[in-house]
């Protein structure tokens, strides 16, 4: 019982001071806490990110989180319309307040490409934040109408050219142009080689940060490169010159694409050289000379010549008349040709496209059905001021390098002659201090799987009293003397003002080593003739299957070794990012030294070449191991080479 009675006492004191707490007076007011709050977990980018960055650059992100007890940290990921050039990221996890890299991709389908950075929180992935940001690559650096030409090979291993010109945006964009493309119809109903023009439609272009990148073409030809769409690599030696390669499964051709600055008509004399097929006799076939347009879209003969080597038939000292159309819009000509002592054929129409005042890249076009003339394609440079002007043989003198990529006629395959070399002219009809490499792929006249001749000559040469700038020209004395003797025709057709020369290989007199081409020859600088410093270059190769590619290398002069890399297309499987490595002797006092090239985009390695300095920047190299006694390549190789200008500063 009084356990009892004390609870009871105890009820009315409570309740007595629940109610003096709910009434006023003087008693005073006590409330209950409420309980603490939780922070919610929040994550922030410690600096926002830029809106835009150049592809050569690797920024680094930083995200911080607040009110995590557990300091789990940040989660990252990037998302983009393309996968596979998003780029990528140093670390996907990282402490709050710590960084990670963003590397961006090596290549761009465009000039531009745009993703988007996200930062988790890890304790809590509904907590994060996204910035989008757009790589951007060099574009900017190409802008204008260019206009590219190119041979090679088609899957039927047959001839194939291409030449055009294409309108880039600076922006990564082409926007138009035309082109007109001599190819292997294997159409049941057509089976020959055929000439097409089309209007270019549109298509892309990513110029990286070492100089090197790639081009989309869109056409309206089914029947060219992949549904109408052409790929080239590209290097970039400066705003007006690139050098291309075409990386196609179906097509393999090496060439250049030049800023074009004027789409003036044509006036004056022009030297010229086509090569390529003939179409009646199905037959190689290269000619050359001078056509002086002599009045408005005319070409009367006067002051005009050509030669031709149809198969090693050689046609020489021929007249030549004809028309000249104006340019179009894009500075497209129409050139139609008479030259009635031809073999074969003896009318030719050709494309003109106008690169400037004296240089146009010139494509046959007449044989749109296949029942044309032939299916050639070369370069035409205007004489100028010099036109007519070329009598005597004090017309032509100086030290010259040469080159020629042509057909060794054993066989009948494109880019299976290749020959680079230099001489001295006198002024006064001889030749001194002479050397070639000149080797054929095919032809088995030494007894081996191949020519070679690496020999010194001298020669004789006659220029043409009608002042047209035709130079027929001999080498002879050839040291050492090969079995079979050797001596070579060919026919120099003189530009003036300092230009290259153009020339016709007129095959070998003795009928030993029988070959056509065309090729130039340019005015050797001055010594020093040095060789050092950031390059890009392009390459063929013929081993039966070709293989043509474009890079960017380093000659370091004091070590005498080069480092690089290329993109090729062998045997129609193109590669791209190959590291190429060499070395190489120091320049003799001529211009010529030796070295040696390696790595995976080419067809044989390492192999020997010889290098011709033209001046410090530019010059040929050529394969030298064809018929090797101790490691025969069975591969010719011809390649060229220039001073490439950075896209960027700090660029490399």
């Amino acid at each position: 019982m009084a356990a009892r009675r004390w609870i009871l006492t105890l009820l009315p004191a409570a309740m007595l001071a629940v109610l003096a707490a709910c009434g006023g007076g003087s008693t005073a007011n006590v409330q209950n806490p409420s309980a603490p709050q939780t922070a919610t977990v929040s994550i922030a980018f410690q600096t926002a990110p830029p809106a835009s960055i150049p592809i050569n650059s690797t920024p680094s992100f930083t995200a911080v989180v607040s009110n995590d007890p557990s300091n789990a940290g940040v989660d990252w990921s990037l998302t983009c319309p393309n996968k596979s050039s998003c780029g990528s990221l140093s670390s996907l996890h990282t402490s709050s307040g710590q960084p990670t890299t963003y590397i961006p991709p090596s290549t761009l389908s465009g000039n531009s490409q745009s993703f988007t950075i996200v930062a988790f929180a890890t304790a809590d992935h509904n907590q994060n934040v996204a910035a989008p940001v757009t790589v951007t690559a060099f574009g900017s650096v190409l802008n204008g109408s260019y206009v590219f030409q190119g041979q090679g090979v088609g899957a039927d291993s047959g001839p194939y050219q291409f030449a055009g010109v294409m309108l880039l945006n600076g922006n990564g964009a082409i926007t138009s142009g035309e082109q007109t493309v001599n190819f292997f119809d294997q159409n049941p109903n057509i089976g020959v080689v055929v000439s097409r023009s089309d209007s270019i439609t549109g298509g892309s272009y990513f110029l990286g940060p070492d100089g090197r990148g790639t081009i989309t073409v869109t056409t309206n030809d089914l029947d060219i490169g992949q549904n109408g769409v052409e790929t080239f690599s590209f290097v970039f030696l400066s705003t007006s010159h690139v050098l291309i390669a075409e990386t196609d499964p179906a097509e393999s051709a090496t060439g250049t694409m030049d800023l074009q600055t004027s789409t003036a008509t044509p006036s004056g004399g022009y030297a010229f050289v086509v090569s390529g097929t003939d179409i009646p006799s199905v037959s190689p076939t290269a000619f050359g000379g001078v056509f002086n347009i002599d009045s408005p879209n005319n070409i009367s003969g006067a002051g005009s010549v050509a030669d031709q080597n149809l198969a090693g038939t050689v046609t020489a000292n021929q007249t030549l008349s004809g028309t000249i159309s104006s340019p179009d819009s894009f500075g497209a000509v129409t050139l139609n040709l008479t030259m009635p002592g031809f073999q074969s054929a003896t009318t030719f129409q050709f494309t003109g496209y106008i690169v400037d005042a004296t240089h146009i890249k010139l494509i046959e076009s007449d044989n749109n059905s296949g029942g044309g003339s032939g299916s050639t394609s070369g370069v035409a440079i205007g004489q100028g001021t010099a036109t007519g002007t070329f009598k005597g043989t004090s017309s032509f003198s100086g030290t010259y390098v040469f080159e020629v990529l042509g057909v060794d006629l054993s066989g009948f395959t494109p880019d299976t002659l290749t020959s680079v070399g230099l001489f001295t002219a006198d002024g006064s009809g001889d030749l001194a201090n002479g050397f070639t490499d000149t080797l054929l792929q095919q032809n088995g006249a030494q007894g081996t799987a191949g020519a070679q001749l690496s020999v010194t000559f001298s020669g004789s040469y006659t220029v043409s009293v009608a002042g047209t700038g035709r130079v027929h020209v001999l080498f002879n004395h050839i040291h050492p003397a090969p079995k079979p003797g050797y001596g070579p025709l060919y026919f120099f057709y003189l530009t003036g003002n300092g230009n290259p020369v153009l020339f016709l290989d007129a095959s070998d007199n003795n009928f030993n080593y029988p070959s056509l081409g065309v090729g130039i020859a340019y005015p050797q600088a001055p010594a020093p003739l040095t060789f050092g410093g950031d390059y890009g270059f392009s390459f063929t190769q013929q081993n039966g299957s070709e293989n043509d590619g474009t890079g960017q290398m380093n000659a370091d002069s004091t070590a005498g070794t080069l480092s690089g890399i290329a993109d090729n297309n062998s045997a129609f499987t193109t590669t791209f990012n190959n590291p190429i490595s060499g070395t190489f002797a120091p320049p003799a006092a001529n211009g010529l030294f030796a070295g040696t090239l390696s790595g995976t985009a080419f067809d044989f390695s390492p192999f020997a070449v010889d290098y011709y300095i033209v001046d410090p920047t530019q010059g040929f190299f050529v394969e030298t191991d064809l018929v090797n006694p101790n490691a025969p390549s069975g591969v010719v190789s011809f390649g060229y080479y220039a001073a490439r200008t950075p896209v960027c500063a700090g660029c490399p």
